[in-house]
């Protein structure tokens, strides 16, 4: 009944041996979808229209959203199937989720303002009030507000349903990024043209609490339009948010805010900056301060890209293995909040319709060590205070003590008193009538008959 030693060993070797060989295909198949993007699904009836907006709902990495050019889409399994939403037939740039709970789904419209949903995207609503420019063109999610860049200014708004102007009127606001949410709610702001044109720059921060913005420019070039400008988490080590800007000349990263800007390198750049990289969207790992995913669109035709940097966009490598050639225009990328990344990319092939496609990248790095972000006020337009002038204070009307005298006194007073003392009166009258009997009398004497 009882193996003897040797005859247990060979089978604890063939055991082993056994479950190696079984294990080794899992392996390769793993290594294999994590480092290959594969197409989940295109949204029904966006037929020829484009995806401009991905975004993950940061606690359900299954739930996602896009913005097209025929609405809001929506998707409950990872981009495998997705859904139409009541919001139809418009074009749509920007979508997300509020960064605080419970994560209201939002949507920038072309010309028609924000909608928001507070059901999952069953149903809309129109959060527009205070919008003076309803052609909402990008959204950026705080933990104080929420903020939108128009084509004429930024506005921001602490419930997600009334806006007030936060500045920059005069400019259309191609992209936002919330830069810090403490000691001071701080904004970048991107644009590509508008009616004061750009001449006083493209890049712009907003420190609060009012609308004053400076302009970002050292390290940047001269003149330029933005595409996409991105924020990653806040790294335990410095304490202030990576950031990547994307110009048509170039991208840029900056590591103390926005003050200064370095040019990225990668494929497609060289080290004297003579061609630089070119990317048309970027966005951090929520969990990795160093992780961005970048793409291209070549405007509908080939020659896009889809690229990956580990150094806060220092440098970027290819990442689009499994895509091809006509896959490779990214018209945008979403990231979820989970380790490792999970990824949603927008493809706008060369030919066909606009597709998702999707890559869990567990060949990503161990995550940088991050921290949580406080709460500050966002900006406000201030109120102007009105001029205020001192008004003289009335004297108080004061009543008239009772009148104590007796009828007889107050008519000898009212008679003697008021106007002016009525005797004052009667002697004048009486002298003036004096005098003209004496005149007469005198006349009379010499001229009149004897």
């Amino acid at each position: 009944m009882f193996l003897s030693r040797a005859p247990r060993r060979a089978v604890a070797a063939n055991a082993l041996l056994a479950g190696v060989l079984a294990a080794v295909p899992l392996l390769f198949l793993d290594a294999r979808v994590a480092a290959d993007w594969t197409r989940v699904g295109n949204p029904p009836g966006l037929g020829s229209g484009r995806i401009w907006s991905l975004a993950i709902n940061p606690a359900n990495a299954s739930n996602a959203i896009t913005g097209t050019d025929n609405g809001v889409y929506t998707t409950s399994d990872a981009g495998v199937t997705w859904a139409p939403t009541p919001i139809k037939g418009v074009r749509v740039w920007a979508v997300g989720f509020d960064a605080r709970a419970p994560h209201v789904e939002m949507a920038a419209l072309a010309g028609g303002g924000v909608r928001r949903s507070d059901d999952g995207g069953a149903t809309w609503s129109d959060a527009s009030v205070g919008l003076t420019n309803r052609n909402v063109r990008a959204l950026a999610f705080g933990l104080s507000a929420v903020a939108a860049g128009t084509a004429d200014g930024v506005f921001v708004s602490e419930d997600g349903k009334t806006w007030r102007s936060a500045g920059l009127g005069g400019y259309s606001i191609s992209t936002l990024a919330v830069a810090a949410n403490t000691p001071a709610f701080t904004l970048v702001a991107g644009s590509d043209g508008g009616s004061v044109g750009l001449q006083s720059g493209f890049l712009f921060r907003n420190a609060g609490p009012g609308p004053q913005w400076e302009t970002l420019q050292q390290g940047l070039p001269a003149t330029a339009v933005v595409s996409s400008v991105a924020a990653g988490p806040v790294p335990a080590s410095t304490k202030i948010r990576p950031l990547v800007v994307i110009t048509n000349k170039g991208t840029f990263f900056s590591g103390d805010g926005g003050t200064t800007w370095t040019s990225s390198t990668g494929p497609n750049a060289d080290p004297t900056n003579t061609q630089p990289l070119q990317l048309t969207t970027a966005v951090f790992s929520a969990l990795d301060p160093n992780l961005v995913y970048a793409g291209f669109d070549s405007t509908g035709s080939s020659g896009g890209s889809l690229l990956r940097s580990t150094d806060s966009g220092k440098t970027f490598a290819d990442a689009a293995k499994g895509l091809s050639d006509q896959q490779r225009n990214i018209a945008a990328i979403a990231v979820a909040t989970a380790n490792p990344p999970q990824l949603l990319a927008g493809i706008d092939p060369a030919s066909g319709p606009s597709v998702v496609v999707s890559e869990t990248d567990s060949t990503a790095p161990v995550p940088a060590a991050i921290i949580a972000e406080g709460t500050a006020p966002p900006p406000a337009t201030p109120t102007p205070t009105p001029s205020i002038r001192a008004t003289p204070t009335p004297a108080p009307t004061l009543a008239a003590p009772p009148d104590e005298r007796s009828w007889l006194r107050r008519g000898v007073d009212r008679a003697t008193n008021w106007p002016i003392p009525l005797a004052m009166e009667v002697f004048v009258v009486i002298a003036a009538a004096y005098l003209v009997v004496r005149w007469r009398q005198q006349r009379f004497d010499v001229e009149g008959p004897p």
